[in-house]
């Protein structure tokens, strides 16, 4: 597994593995209608309350000027009838932040339509403790009939008051939340007054950038229909207002985002983003080349295109290649499960080509493609600084590792996955290409095919990695007690190892059925956290 997503910016000389950041993301207080509970997280990082002597909680009030706001933003209708410029612009970030702690859907409606700043960035706003929840913004609000905060913010970008000086929102930052993306992009469909909306007028449009038939067409606009029924009839269509750009980190793997992007040039709104996502969508395609007709290719800086078939078909490949040309700034690019050799080998040396011309890349995902023999074809002849590299399930061979050896990049690794491979009978030179590996922090050969006696010298080796913070060591079966001792053992010498895995996956277990096999799994893991304990090295995680 990657302990780093390709498509996140981690600074790996600081980075802690082992703060699982959704863990650590509330806050030291709870707020609990005028009161705030003080917290504190135990050695195990489980929140606790402080107690007084008696054992009670210890309590706090709120500040006087939140006490204020909680006020002010309970009641709606005040706050809406005020002339905008009675609200100090300084006050709406925090009233903004408020209204969402105390789900108050109209006021954040009122907030965003009259948002006195030109940017709106959600992550500075949100309240911290419900931060917490990862797609907060799309989760039904309980009491409310299914509405959800990111309606109410769209109701206010509908809203646009003559007062507004918003130009900018800044949506991303939640990339866990795929609803999000989905659902922003029909703003420029809401926008559009429904007599509009016309089968034929809207297949005109985006026929012009996207595969798409007219029945397609249809069915979506009925669909749109049918979800918004209640929204359409309460904002105003067809509203004038300068431009508004909304940045996301955009997952274009359902249909409506691509249509979204198709149709923001009919709207007010614009697109952007630095981070973007691509499957096959069934009826739906926006060609690759053509991602400049509806996001500014300047912006992208990590690109993940995912297309199982793409090597079978010559003109997708030319698509492709023809797509990265027109992106000068990608730093990282992912094609899981994308290309493969075997079914068409002269894509591997073309894309090879294009790499070559791409003067800011750093990071390169191919996870599931098959890349046997090739990655020579693949890698020769790139001179960027690389820090990433990720091969796992590739089926390479002998002589793709003796490449990987002798490749003058691979000395600047920070992360290299190689997990999922059978490297069985490329032992020796896994050990030599761990020497070479200077600036290593993360290093995967999970699920290689080595046998305790060789995964044993494999994290002897490794111990001269002085940096390296995580390493994937997992084998199909569980290891004997006398090999997982002696393993561990060597682990601890690893001084800043702060995450090993090594533990298989639950069904490699004995036991009659899964319950059984998860306790086994857990048994063995408590004898390992016990040797570790007993070593002195408690900071490091198992898994």
């Amino acid at each position: 597994m990657a302990i780093a997503d390709v498509m996140d910016d981690v600074d790996y000389k600081t980075i802690n593995f082992n703060i699982e950041e959704a863990e650590f993301r509330h806050p030291l207080w709870l707020t609990e209608s005028h009161f705030v509970y003080n917290l504190y997280r135990d050695d195990e990082g489980h929140l606790n309350c402080h107690r007084n002597t008696a054992g009670d909680p210890i309590l706090s009030p709120r500040p006087l000027a939140k006490m204020c706001m909680n006020e002010l933003v309970c009641e709606g209708n005040q706050i809406s009838s005020f002339e905008t410029d009675a609200i100090p612009a300084d006050l709406y970030p925090k009233l903004l932040a408020e209204a969402i702690f105390q789900r108050q859907l109209q006021t954040i409606d009122f907030l965003v339509s009259t948002w006195p700043h030109s940017i709106l960035d959600l992550q500075s706003v949100m309240p911290k403790e419900d931060l917490v929840e990862a797609q907060l913004l799309t989760i039904p609000i309980e009491g409310h009939d299914g509405i959800t905060f990111l309606d109410c913010i769209m109701c206010g970008l509908l809203r646009q008051k003559y007062s507004s000086r918003l130009r900018t929102v800044n949506l991303s930052g939640f990339k866990q939340d795929r609803t999000l993306c989905r659902d922003i992009c029909r703003l420029p469909l809401l926008w559009m007054p429904p007599a509009d909306r016309d089968t034929e007028k809207i297949y005109d449009i985006l026929s012009q950038t996207i595969d798409i038939t007219e029945e397609k067409v249809q069915k979506y606009l009925n669909r749109i229909k049918c979800i918004y029924t209640t929204m359409d009839a309460h904002v105003p269509h067809g509203h004038q207002f300068p431009p508004i750009t909304i940045i996301l980190d955009c997952k274009m793997t359902l249909d409506d985002v691509p249509i979204g992007l198709a149709l923001q040039n009919e709207t007010p709104f614009r697109f952007a983003c630095q981070r973007l996502w691509t499957e096959r969508i069934s009826d739906v395609n926006l060609p690759l080349n053509l991602l400049h007709r509806v996001l500014e290719p300047r912006d992208l800086t990590e690109l993940e295109i995912e297309d199982r078939n793409l090597c079978t078909d010559d003109d997708k490949i030319e698509i492709l290649l023809e797509a990265l040309l027109l992106l000068p700034n990608i730093k990282s690019l992912s094609l899981p499960n994308t290309i493969h050799c075997n079914e068409n080998e002269a894509a591997v040396k073309e894309l090879n080509k294009v790499l070559r011309t791409m003067a800011n890349l750093k990071k390169l995902n191919f996870p599931l493609c098959n890349l046997k023999d090739n990655l020579s074809d693949l890698l020769t002849g790139l001179q960027q600084t690389m820090t990433f590299l990720s091969l796992r399930d590739c089926r390479l061979s002998e002589a793709d590792v003796l490449f990987l050896l002798e490749w003058p990049l691979t000395r600047g690794l920070f992360d290299l996955n190689v997990s999922r491979n059978n490297l069985r009978n490329s032992y020796q030179s896994i050990l030599s290409l761990l020497e070479k590996l200077e600036e290593i922090r993360c290093f995967s050969l999970s699920y290689c095919c080595f046998s305790p006696a060789e995964l044993r010298n494999i994290v002897d080796v490794a111990s001269k990695c002085t940096n390296i913070k995580t390493l994937g060591i997992q084998s199909f079966t569980p290891l004997s007690e006398t090999d997982s001792q002696m393993i561990l053992k060597g682990c601890c010498l690893l001084t800043n190892l702060q995450k090993c895995l090594m533990l298989p996956e639950c069904h490699a277990f004995l036991g009659s059925n899964d319950l059984d096999r998860f306790d086994n799994r857990e048994k063995y893991l408590e004898f390992c956290d016990n040797i570790l304990s007993d070593l002195k090295r408690d900071d490091i995680e198992l898994e």
